[in-house]
């Protein structure tokens, strides 16, 4: 019974090596078309049939997107709003889960249900009404409107409010016995025991941050405050768009996220997986 079920169980994992493998390529296909993509002439993208290398290689495309226009001050707006914005986020995040986890008040399982529910909510739905209340609070073409809408997260509140709820509250009571102050358990306590949650929320939301194109594009009109999404999506040339060049800055602004996926992947897998076991 032994000798037939090892067959059986190799052949089951070749099927399942095979099918991750080609899922892994299929996801891969258009970030390896894009990267290759930046190699090529112009004359070369448009090509039919489609090409995947390039017939001759372009190394010039990169020093050209850098050196057209304000690329580099994009990639520094961008690294702007994502530090403000990722940072506030966490502190938003994390005291809010804190509080919705560990104290109990009037209408706290309302209050979360309602900021649960604004995740069935599109941006689109919001995004006139929210432009409207920037405008009014003077924050229109400004790195603060960018930011500040950026900035608010419902499933952060959610993370945050999983993770602390593993925290035993014992340790809080302890602290309170030594005479910490409610801040100082939260700081010294709480949020070094679910330095797990915090960075999965950072890798979450400088995902969503760094890549967000309809806010920046809506609440900005001018060419200074523009973040990447924004300019490489109206990047343009004279007579004709210079693909290679679109793809190169495309690349350029990939770099950061997978060099943070790279380093933090290990605490993003494990955030994911408890998250939804806690609580």
């Amino acid at each position: 019974m032994m000798a037939h079920g090892k067959p059986r169980e190799l052949l089951l994992r070749f099927v399942h090596y095979l099918v991750v493998i080609t899922i892994g390529l299929i996801i891969l296909f258009p970030f390896i078309w894009m990267v290759l993509g930046s190699f090529k002439y112009n004359k070369d993208i448009l090509d039919i049939p489609v090409k995947l290398l390039p017939p001759e290689w372009n190394f010039g495309s990169y020093r050209s997107a850098f050196a057209s226009g304000p690329f580099g001050r994009y990639y520094l707006n961008s690294v702007i709003v994502l530090v403000a914005a990722v940072g506030l986020n966490i502190l938003i995040c994390a005291t809010a889960g804190y509080g919705f986890s560990k104290y109990r008040f009037k209408g706290r399982d309302l209050f979360f249900t309602i900021i649960l529910s604004t995740l069935m909510v599109p941006i689109h739905a919001v995004i006139v009404p929210l432009f409207v209340l920037m405008k009014r609070i003077g924050l229109v073409n400004t790195y603060a409107g960018i930011i500040l809408p950026l900035s608010l997260s419902a499933f952060g509140v959610f993370l945050m409010r999983q993770f602390f709820y593993a925290v035993p509250n014992e340790l809080l009571e302890a602290a309170r016995i030594d005479g910490a102050g409610e801040f100082r358990i939260f700081r010294m306590v709480g949020l070094p025991l679910s330095r797990v949650a915090v960075v999965s929320l950072i890798i979450f939301h400088s995902q969503y941050v760094w890549k967000n194109l309809i806010w920046p594009l809506v609440i900005v009109s001018g060419t200074d405050l523009r973040t990447l999404p924004v300019g490489i999506s109206l990047f343009s040339g004279v007579f004709f768009t210079p693909y290679p060049d679109q793809l190169a800055m495309s690349v350029s602004a990939c770099v950061p996220l997978v060099i943070l996926y790279v380093f933090f992947s290990k605490y993003f897998i494990r955030g994911t997986a408890l998250a939804g076991i806690k609580g």
